[in-house]
């Protein structure tokens, strides 16, 4: 299963946001840079020094509304061997494989997998852009769980029931 967490629309609305906000930052700081230069008459170090890095600063989100700088895909991929799964555009892709989880603990917001050498994974929920593709990702994590035999909120699944023969 691989889901998109990032469609085109609202990654487009992004990158439209990242560039208003690199071209307000680039574009004050020079305003305040040349005013700095030539319309005062004393010139202010710190004053020019701030201008520039804001101005150098506005060129980091003008790269990514630009695609100079590529933002990564936001997903989330599940195989019977493990979970991929990177929440935000600049976030880190983390893989659980589920031979290492020893049990999950589900709440409304948070997915924690408690790996057997003790260590503990959290997944916030609220990273993800939309509540229903967030509540998809959670059942189907607490179905593959059910299926796998990973113990869920401190109860261990049972085994499932035989269907009716006839």
């Amino acid at each position: 299963m691989y889901v998109n967490l990032y469609p085109g629309k609202q990654l487009q609305a992004t990158k439209r946001s990242m560039l208003l906000i690199g071209l307000f930052l680039f574009l004050g700081g020079g305003y305040a840079l040349l005013r700095e230069f030539l319309w005062l008459d004393t010139f202010r170090e710190g004053w020019a020094v701030a201008s520039g890095a804001l101005m150098v600063l506005g060129l980091i989100p003008l790269a990514y509304g630009t695609d100079i700088f590529r933002f990564k895909d936001a997903f989330f991929s599940m195989t019977p061997d493990r979970i991929v799964y990177r929440l935000t555009l600049l976030g880190t892709e983390t893989r659980v494989e589920w031979q290492q989880i020893q049990e999950l603990r589900i709440t409304e917001h948070i997915i924690t997998f408690i790996l057997k050498e003790g260590a503990a994974i959290k997944m916030r929920l609220g990273a993800i852009q939309r509540p229903d593709i967030a509540r998809h990702v959670s059942r189907s994590i607490h179905l593959a769980a059910l299926e796998q035999g990973v113990m869920i909120n401190g109860r261990k699944p049972s085994p499932p029931e035989p269907a009716l023969q006839i």
